[in-house]
């Protein structure tokens, strides 16, 4: 009975934000620590002092090129939902997004700004908050794609079972959850919750169960926001390829078709900040796979990390200017009412 009732006083305490901060912070910590450790900071050293800078402004335009497809997609989501936005408000919505998941765990967190901004400037936060779910869903839908594409060739069972696995089982959750929010039979459920809970109809539970049905109808619009899926993906995959070439690694396009999907879906868990420590981890893993010393992967994974860092900066500025933008507005509404 003593250890029953332990554990919710262990797991409220740990819920607290104070320290859920620490041990996110602790994680990345140990697993860098121990990275650089088992990979020696001299090896480390020496691979980033082999680096050519051209590869790196390839990679910075490939970094833009890609958040102006996510906006171009979020532009026809939103049009689906008949919510009209200007192409340069996604993109720097977007580019605030990336900025501020460098302070939030996992790599969603600047989806929540992202829902803020779309729902404070369209005032249809339910729409806004459909489509960012479904860009998710084409964008990790397509990425799986391309990785079970890149594993069905030279598959071997007893080295690439695990990684079938875990990409199989992500495709499955995917179309689950993209096909359960359209199912009549979900909403009925839904529909017997609000009746029994009273505060389930203040949440407008009614309203965001018809936003999330899926409302892309036409086939050319499916086909379009698909191929721009799929090129989001590839030019992520090449900025990898030409990090990996400034840094004279022997990493082929065809190496990260299956790597990257399952990079990304690593630094989903929000277990450490902007999935430090889960990335470089990920990283050790393949070198073995791409005939690289460990040292040369963590190099490869801290280079990456500090591109997508130094790009993210542009979203920081944005929000900067932005910010007295927003308080004149602001205030010119109050004066005009």
């Amino acid at each position: 009975m003593e250890k029953n009732s332990l554990l919710p006083h262990i797991w409220n305490f740990i819920r607290r934000p104070a320290v859920s901060l620490a041990l996110r912070v602790a994680v990345s910590g140990l697993l860098l620590a121990y990275l650089i450790h088992l990979s020696a900071f001299a090896g480390i050293a020496a691979a980033f002092g082999h680096i050519r800078p051209v590869y790196l402004l390839g990679f910075f335009l490939l970094y833009f090129l890609s958040v102006s497809l996510q906006s171009l997609r979020w532009k026809y989501l939103l049009k689906e939902w008949n919510v009209a936005q200007k192409f340069q408000i996604l993109f720097r919505s977007i580019m605030i997004g990336l900025f501020l998941n460098n302070f939030l765990p996992g790599s969603l967190g600047g989806d929540l700004y992202r829902l803020y901004a779309g729902g404070r400037d369209t005032g249809k936060v339910e729409a806004v908050g459909a489509t960012i779910f479904y860009e998710r869903i084409f964008g990790y839908g397509s990425l799986v794609t391309l990785g079970l594409i890149a594993l069905s060739i030279g598959f071997t069972f007893a080295r690439d079972w695990l990684f079938l696995l875990l990409l199989c089982g992500a495709l499955l959750g995917l179309l689950t959850l993209s096909a359960l929010s359209s199912f009549p039979a979900f909403e009925r459920l839904a529909q017997r919750f609000m009746d029994r809970y009273s505060f389930l109809r203040k949440l407008r539970l009614t309203d965001w169960l018809k936003s999330f049905q899926f409302k892309v109808r036409r086939p050319g619009m499916l086909a379009g926001i698909l191929v721009l899926s799929f090129l989001i993906q590839l030019s992520d995959m090449t900025g990898f390829r030409l990090v990996a070439a400034a840094l004279q690694l022997p990493v082929s396009f065809g190496d990260l078709l299956l790597f990257v999907p399952l990079l990304y879906l690593a630094i989903l868990l929000p277990l450490t900040f902007n999935g430090i420590g889960i990335r470089e981890t990920v990283f050790v893993i393949f070198s073995s796979r791409w005939g690289i010393a460990s040292a040369d992967a963590v190099a490869f994974s801290l280079t990456v990390f500090a591109l997508n860092l130094a790009g993210s900066l542009v979203g920081g500025i944005i929000y900067w200017f932005d910010r007295p933008m927003r308080g004149d507005a602001m205030t010119k509404t109050e004066i005009q009412g």
